[in-house]
This record gives structure tokens, C-alpha cells and sequence, in this order.
């Protein structure tokens, strides 16, 4: 029996690339085992097959590990490259979930690709333009697992069915993550009323949530008016998270980070900043937001702290 090593190298959710390969592999009657680390001592080097998934750019070190541990090894997803797919490999839909026991909900895409070209984004470079993956219906494991579908999408919107999509998850009765995020600057009274009208929550499905990103000051006025639309069909403010892109933008200052994250706070909803380059201080504007500090401690104050909680004494 052929043995197979599948190894997930970042991301925190199940990765689909690889449960797509168990379930081939399995169908093939080989034995899969899944892990995260390529130097755990388990690992006998005895593998027939050994795949590794990268998310993020970050995680490529590790992936030349792999390599050096096994050179055959294949190596696949947007923090490798943009060529390896499980297409060429004659590799299957089926999703094996058996790999990840512990988690209970559903996990798919209903569409990929994006409309846009976001200088900062993977997406269209891996995906292309939009196109349309797959039903609700078709995304749910069925009974017993709850009805609970983390949706991939990174364009949900942006199918041409997706008034079909939302009717299924309504009619349904699911409870729906749409866990990377619905882009606010084109929201309309339709869709704002759509997304107001299903069950929506976090990635874990304990918080109500819904996800957006505001990445340019330009966009101010779009994403507002896409904010208040949410509101004007009954969301919460507070259930809306807002990831705010910091550090791309040539000559961004603290100014341009302090006018978003103030704006978002004044509205009510939760400011979530994502620096494109870790440096001290962007890190520091992301701990300070993350962690609530910045209602309580103002900036020069957090920065004289060196950006860290410890330091800033009992009133903290």
C-alpha cells in the first residue's frame, strides 16, 4: 500500500487542496496521514507521496525544508506559486474531512476569482475572473453535521446566481461564515439587504459577523455608504469587522492608519489592521487596535510602551 503525507504549512481552517488529495488517494486505496510539521519525529521519510500546501509567502522556508527532506515532494498553493493546481493531476472535487475530525462544519467556495485587480491581491493572478464553483447544497457534508457553510469566496457578490446562493441559505436554514469578506464599497441596497437576511457568523460559528476590508482612504465614501446600507437593513455595527490593509501604500503615514481606525470606531464597527510588511510599528498599530488599547491608551502613550501592554502599567 502506497503511503501518503500531506502537510499543511499555515492557515488555521482545513485546507481544501488537501482533503481534495486524500480523498483521491484514499480512493486509490493508499493510507494518508496529515501534519504540519515537516520535522516531526513521526515522520519516516518512507513516503511514497508528499504534498505541502503554502497560503502565505511567509511560510516558504518551510517548504524549503520540505524539499530537502523529500525532493520529490510537490508543493502547491499562492505562497509557492501560481502553476500547480490539482487539475493537471487529474485530482477530483471530493473533499476527505476525515483529516481534520475535529471540525464539524461545511467548507467550500461558491464561486472563485474576483472582479477586481487589486494591486496588493493573489486572486485574480491565481484565479482569473469570476466564475461560478458550486451550490450550497452541493457545499454541506449533510446530515448529522450542522448547517453551518464557511464560505471561501472571495467575491460572493460577484457571480452572476448569487440571489440563488443566498436563497439556499436561507431556505435552508444554514448559518453561513462568509469568512473573506464581502466588499462593502459595492454594496447596494440588494445585496446589503441579502446578506441582512441569513444567518451570518464568524469562522467559528459562535459571534455574529460579517467581513470587510478597507485597504485605500480613497475609498472612504464607497465604504461608508456600503457600512450604513448594512445598518439600514438591521446589521449591528459591532458585528461588522473591517480589515484595515496597513504599510502598502507609498508615503503612508500614521495619520492615514489613525483616520480609518478613528472612523471605523465612531461608526461601531471593529477595526482589524493588517500590516503588508511586519515592521515595529505597523505590528504595534495592529496590537494596540486588536487588542482594544487604542479606546483606552492614546497612541504616543502605546509608542512610549514600545507596543506592548506590559509596559504601560496597571492602568492598562
Amino acid at each position: 500500500m502506497s503511503k501518503v503525507l500531506l502537510l499543511q504549512l499555515d492557515g488555521g481552517m482545513p485546507n481544501i487542496a488537501l482533503m481534495r488529495l486524500s480523498a483521491h488517494h484514499k480512493n486509490l486505496g493508499h493510507s494518508v496521514e496529515l501534519g504540519r510539521d515537516p520535522h516531526a519525529t513521526l515522520w519516516d521519510e518512507k513516503f511514497d507521496f508528499v504534498y505541502a500546501s503554502v497560503i502565505f509567502e511567509k511560510s516558504r522556508a518551510k517548504a524549503e525544508q520540505v524539499l530537502k527532506i523529500w525532493p520529490h515532494a510537490v508543493i502547491g498553493g499562492t505562497g509557492w506559486d501560481f502553476e500547480t493546481n490539482l487539475e493537471s493531476r487529474n485530482v477530483g472535487k471530493s473533499q476527505d474531512y476525515s483529516i481534520y475530525p475535529k471540525y464539524r462544519h461545511s467548507i467550500g467556495f461558491t464561486q472563485r476569482g474576483c472582479r477586481l485587480k487589486c494591486p496588493f491581491c493573489v486572486v485574480p493572478k491565481k484565479e482569473g475572473s469570476v466564475s461560478e464553483e458550486n451550490s450550497i447544497q452541493k457545499i454541506w457534508r449533510g446530515e448529522p453535521w450542522p448547517r453551518e457553510i464557511n464560505l471561501l469566496d472571495n467575491d460572493f457578490f460577484g457571480q452572476p446566481h448569487w440571489r440563488d446562493r443566498i436563497a439556499e441559505i436561507r431556505n435552508g436554514d444554514f448559518k453561513v461564515s462568509f469568512s473573506q469578506g464581502i466588499n462593502a464599497r459595492f454594496l447596494l441596497d440588494e445585496t446589503a439587504e441579502a446578506i441582512s437576511s441569513v444567518k451570518y457568523y464568524d469562522d467559528n460559528f459562535k459571534t455574529r459577523r460579517i467581513y470587510t476590508a478597507w485597504d485605500n482612504n480613497k475609498d472612504e465614501d464607497r465604504l461608508m455608504r456600503g457600512l450604513s446600507l448594512l445598518l439600514k437593513y438591521g446589521v449591528k455595527p459591532d458585528h461588522i469587522m473591517v480589515y484595515m490593509l496597513i504599510g502598502y501604500w507609498p508615503g503612508e503615514t500614521h495619520e492615514d492608519r489613525e483616520h480609518r481606525r478613528k472612523r471605523l470606531r465612531e461608526f461601531g464597527a471593529r477595526p482589524y489592521p493588517m500590516p503588508f510588511i511586519r515592521s515595529q510599528e505597523l505590528a504595534g498599530f495592529q496590537r494596540w487596535v486588536i487588542g482594544a488599547y487604542d479606546k483606552r491608551i492614546a497612541w504616543d502613550d502605546w509608542k512610549a510602551a514600545r507596543y506592548q501592554p506590559c509596559n504601560l502599567g496597571a492602568s492598562a
